[in-house]
């Protein structure tokens, strides 16, 4: 665990898109959650992609709201 440690500690001094980088690399090297598709990982991606992007989200209160129907 001491490795880890010293690998995010100079991770952390990364230029922001260099750790947006690694951190995309890092959770791409890792098998996927049991019970989500690959139909699941393609809308995660482009989801990823459009907030990446700037592409407008959708109001946390809203979801909420919405759920709660």
């Amino acid at each position: 665990m001491e490795t880890a440690a010293k690998l995010l500690e100079e991770a952390m001094r990364l230029p922001e898109d260099e750790r947006e980088e690694l951190a995309a690399k890092l959770l791409d090297s890792l098998e996927p959650p049991p019970g989500i598709s690959i139909d699941d990982e393609d809308e995660i991606e482009k989801r990823a992609g459009e907030a990446r992007s700037g592409a407008p989200g959708i109001a946390w209160d809203e979801i909420k709201r919405d759920l709660l129907k």
